[in-house]
């Protein structure tokens, strides 16, 4: 039986039976047509992902949970999946906490050392005199900061890369600005750098939850780009209503935007626990429980892994 070449697939010549080839998946597809096709082609592909992006983040943020649930039981096509969407808000993140985070630390101006020292002198005044002697002056504040590593012990550093980690500290010391913000825009690798031993941990923790390792992983990914998303919202409306602080008729539009962002810092802890309950399914005191743990390991790992991306940053500053 000849079959017209209309219903073979372009590439190895199999017969269609639907829109995508059944043996090698190329789409049968026409890519030599007019431009006007190709602009209403491109126009409906952002449509649809837009459509699926924006279902993906009111999931992600109004949902505890759902996501994570979603993907498990292989509803995949209508979200985002969560590496990528976990890689576009640390991005996103990225962008507004190096940008609009402006940290501006000024060298003590002559009058400041005088009234400190004035301080100083009147709290020495003011003591007993058998008190005196037990109180030690503290040193000049026009004095630099100066860190040194001689009695610490790095073990994953060898003895140049100390000498070399001190060498740099000492001039991000004299300008605390710039290691400020160096700090503010690894948090997003901070948190990258944590996520495979976290959802190790989460694996433990439910060990008899008959869970894969990846569905572990994957509500770590979505948790980490949901706090991501928040941290990024909780910082554009700082920066957005500071400027308002202390100004005459707008005061109230500061105390608003402090109002919502304690509110989006309350969801992040209720938010967690809640994913905790809806992904796992365990009873709520057995959660609570587990969450208090997890809160106590969380903070461990993500101070290792602080400690850790700030002495890489610095090292290759």
């Amino acid at each position: 039986m000849n079959i017209s070449t209309q219903n073979l697939c372009k590439n190895c010549d199999t017969e269609l039976q639907g829109e995508y080839c059944h043996r090698c998946g190329q789409q049968d597809k026409q890519y030599m047509r007019s431009i006007f096709a190709v602009v209403g082609d491109l126009f409906g592909e952002i449509g649809h992902w837009d459509s699926r992006f924006y279902r993906t983040l009111r999931g992600l943020f109004l949902n505890p949970g759902f996501l994570s649930l979603e993907f498990v039981q292989g509803r995949h096509a209508s979200y985002v999946p969560p590496l990528r969407l976990y890689f576009f808000i640390s991005l996103i993140a990225f962008m507004v906490m190096t940008s609009l985070i402006d940290i501006d630390i000024r060298p003590p101006t002559p009058e400041d050392i005088e009234r400190v020292n004035q301080v100083q002198q009147d709290v020495q005044a003011s003591l007993p005199d058998e008190a005196k002697g037990l109180v030690v002056s503290s040193a000049e504040p026009s004095e630099p900061l100066r860190l040194s590593l001689d009695d610490t012990d790095i073990p994953f550093l060898s003895e140049a890369e100390e000498v070399e980690l001190e060498i740099k500290l000492r001039q991000l010391a004299d300008n605390p600005a710039q290691f400020t913000k160096k700090i503010i825009s690894m948090t997003p690798q901070m948190m990258l750098l944590m996520l495979p031993f976290w959802a190790l941990f989460l694996k433990l923790i439910y060990l008899f939850g008959h869970r894969y390792y990846l569905e572990h992983l994957t509500v770590a990914l979505h948790t980490h780009a949901f706090m991501l998303l928040t941290l990024t919202l909780v910082t554009i409306i700082s920066q957005a209503v500071s400027p308002l602080i202390g100004v005459a008729g707008w005061n109230w539009v500061a105390t608003i935007g402090d109002w919502v962002t304690d509110l989006f810092i309350i969801w992040i802890f209720v938010y967690l626990f809640i994913t905790q309950k809806r992904f796992y399914q365990q009873s709520w005191p057995l959660t609570a429980v587990k969450y208090l743990i997890s809160g106590m390991v969380y903070f461990v790992l993500l101070t290792s892994s602080f400690v850790i991306m700030v002495i890489i940053g610095i090292l290759n500053s």
